[in-house]
């Protein structure tokens, strides 16, 4: 398997991108990786620990990183300090429709969208957030959204980010 080959040769932050790329591809899922790992595990070769580092958040989850600006906000908020968010959360919207929230904080019902402006720029990309967004409301949750200008400043993101998680624990511990 290639990607193990990949394990071996890239550091932690560069395998990751490449796994889940990989899987958002549909080349390979974690549960497939996983029975290949078990299978070489004991040959000895290098990338072992990396692969493991990186199926157990991926076994948990359904669905891949949507993008390389999504794992660039993982490492925002573990940087901060903020518990580990939820990836790829699937929320049921009040018309039955099911979304998928990238970056989530069910206990206080808070959400990071990512998104490249290239993706979602234009009006009716926008009004199509907007849409989602207010739907998302409409069940208690805050959605924060950011584009790629925020690797500008990452701990600036990340500590607007702990403030917001905090007022949202606040506001839901005071009820």
């Amino acid at each position: 398997m290639m990607l193990f080959g990949l394990a071996s040769q890239f550091n932690q932050h560069r395998f990751e991108r490449a796994a889940e790329d990989a899987w958002h591809r549909g080349h390979v899922s974690p549960q497939q990786a996983d029975e290949f790992l078990a299978a070489v595990r004991r040959s000895g070769r290098g990338g072992v620990i990396r692969f493991e580092r990186w199926l157990q958040g991926a076994i948990e989850r359904d669905r891949p990183a949507q993008s390389g600006l999504e794992l660039d906000l993982v490492d925002v908020v573990e940087g901060v300090g903020l518990p580990p968010p939820v990836r790829q959360y699937s929320l049921t919207l009040s018309t039955g429709e099911v979304i998928h929230l990238d970056l989530a904080w069910p206990d206080v019902r808070m959400a990071v969208e990512p998104g490249h402006s290239w993706w979602h720029g234009g009006d009716l990309a926008m009004r199509r957030d907007q849409a989602r967004d207010r739907a998302c409301a409409e069940l208690g949750w805050h959605i924060t959204r950011y584009d790629e200008d925020f690797r500008r400043d990452p701990l600036g993101t990340g500590r607007q980010l702990a403030a917001i998680y905090r007022r949202r624990l606040a506001d839901l511990t005071a009820r």
